[in-house]
């Protein structure tokens, strides 16, 4: 299925600002167009995050609890930029796993894992020494372990070499492929539903805005993220909780400025919660598509990448 298939509607567009893509042209998409996007949402309307009225603010585990209530597939993501990460976000993750377990869940799906280190880890039920690129930070290899410990099935369902021909493509940081490798990821989430009972559900962990129901103009092209394509491919509205909102991509301290007010209650909390999109204050949201995108934010005062 592809973008302009016949019944395949992808129609919520979100212009990222000027000042977003000349930095990302300067860093040759080196931040990933999931978190262009993130990054595009988090700075779009300087007024954007304000105290308002009380917040009613959910614990992590309430919101999969809520999620997995209202629809088979829940996607959590994590934040990173390049070699970056934000730690509290991997960390939530590990947390919210035995929650995810009382439920029901049985299945991860996870970007940042290839294919043939799935199929080793769900045999040897450990990760190996060598595992690559996210998968050897610490806290990424706790996560991982808490999820085979629990004697759960993990998935791979990010582009591999065999599922494109690289002499298509200028540079796999292109709009081409990542509009190519969101089409592909959805598919494989596909998948993995049509290979397991229909009742049996699914938690899905990803990088950034991948998990987005969104299409976003990116100059005159589009950018449609996996979210957008997942419900389109699969007749399926997962249940998408951002972690990323309050992380800090960039240096711009209004960016830090507008989650201000919320910090004081969130340090009461732990540090760490969130409330439902439909829960959020007046005016939180600057574009009330946004809404459609995302069904839970978790904001923290943990927002560093490092």
């Amino acid at each position: 299925m592809h973008i302009g298939d016949p019944g395949v509607s992808f129609s919520r567009d979100l212009p990222l600002p000027k000042t977003v893509l000349t930095r990302c042209g300067r860093r040759r998409f080196l931040t990933g167009l999931s978190a262009m996007v993130s990054l595009g949402i988090v700075q779009s309307k300087n007024s954007w995050a304000s105290s308002g009225p009380a917040i009613a603010w959910r614990s992590p585990e309430e919101l999969v609890t809520l999620g997995f209530e209202r629809s088979r597939v829940v996607m959590m993501n994590e934040a990173h930029d390049g070699s970056l990460r934000n730690i509290r976000t991997r960390a939530i993750g590990q947390r919210i796993l035995p929650t995810a377990h009382t439920i029901g869940v049985r299945h991860l799906a996870m970007e940042a894992l290839p294919a043939w280190v799935a199929e080793l880890i769900n045999e040897t039920r450990e990760l190996p020494d060598d595992a690559p690129s996210y998968l050897a930070d610490p806290e990424m290899r706790s996560f991982v372990q808490t999820a085979l410990d629990l004697g759960w099935t993990l998935r791979a369902y990010d582009i591999e070499s065999d599922d494109y021909e690289p002499e298509q493509y200028e540079s796999t940081l292109s709009l081409e492929f990542n509009n190519l490798r969101e089409r592909i990821q959805a598919a494989k989430l596909v998948g993995i539903l049509q290979e397991t009972a229909p009742d049996v559900p699914l938690l899905v962990w990803c990088g950034n805005s991948h998990h987005f129901r969104l299409t976003t103009q990116i100059g005159a092209d589009e950018f449609t993220l996996m979210g957008q394509h997942f419900v389109a491919m699969s007749g399926i509205k997962h249940f998408a909780i951002d972690q990323t909102v309050s992380v800090r991509f960039t240096d711009d301290p209004a960016q830090a400025e507008r989650f201000t007010p919320f910090m004081a209650e969130l340090a009461q909390l732990g540090g760490t919660a969130g409330f439902l999109t439909e829960e959020a204050p007046p005016g939180f949201f600057s574009d009330s598509r946004m809404m459609n995108a995302v069904d839970a934010l978790i904001l923290s005062t943990e927002n560093e990448l490092e």
